[in-house]
């Protein structure tokens, strides 16, 4: 019983194990190879070009933001895709990891231009919805302009569901945003929702 009670404590205090945090791994997505790996410190002015490039010149997050994002490497996770032949990144999810709820809520996802609509985000909201899944976690949620039509199509797509709108979610220019969420695995508890 007290091996458990650790291993439920250590769960609660460090939900993202250093297996997470600690692997590349190549994937295959619609016929293009892929190499899959945890963000670092060092790539973050790759992720400042991909925000730029995702979001047609425009700066959401400053740097600041994603270190300290990366620094949380206890409830928080961003994992980045490169093309194998040039390195260069093509897309970024990240995550915080909430135990007390048992969800996984999604606080970034962007595609560089040229391979939106290629399923990589499609890929990226998947596996991130497996991660949770496999630590028993019952719930993913995610933010997204109201305004923006194809990502929620996108997440409908993935059973995300509307939860509730956030009037002026977006400081930058004061857009609305649709909270979304699933409830994942066998768990049916439409409080989870709320």
């Amino acid at each position: 019983m007290w091996k458990k009670f650790n291993q439920l404590v250590h769960w609660w205090d460090k939900p993202v194990s250093e297996e997470m945090r600690e692997f590349r791994q190549k994937i295959v997505i619609k016929d293009f190879e892929f190499d899959l790996m945890p963000a670092k410190h060092s790539d973050l002015e790759d992720i400042m070009a991909l925000e730029k490039a995702a979001y047609n010149d425009t700066i959401l997050w400053p740097m600041s933001a994603f270190s300290e994002e990366l620094r949380r490497t206890r409830d928080r996770l961003y994992v980045i895709v490169r093309q194998p032949e040039t390195g260069s990144m093509v897309a970024l999810i990240g995550a915080a990891f909430r135990p007390g709820i048992h969800e996984v809520h999604i606080t970034n996802i962007m595609v560089t231009p040229h391979w939106q609509s290629r399923g990589v985000g499609t890929f990226l909201v998947m596996y991130m919805m497996t991660i949770a899944q496999q630590i028993n976690f019952h719930r993913i949620s995610l933010e997204v302009r109201v305004s923006n039509k194809r990502a929620q199509q996108l997440y409908e797509r993935l059973g995300f569901q509307i939860v509730r709108r956030k009037t002026r979610y977006y400081g930058e220019d004061g857009g609305d945003a649709f909270d979304m969420a699933q409830i994942l695995g066998n768990q049916i508890d439409n409080e989870l929702l709320i």
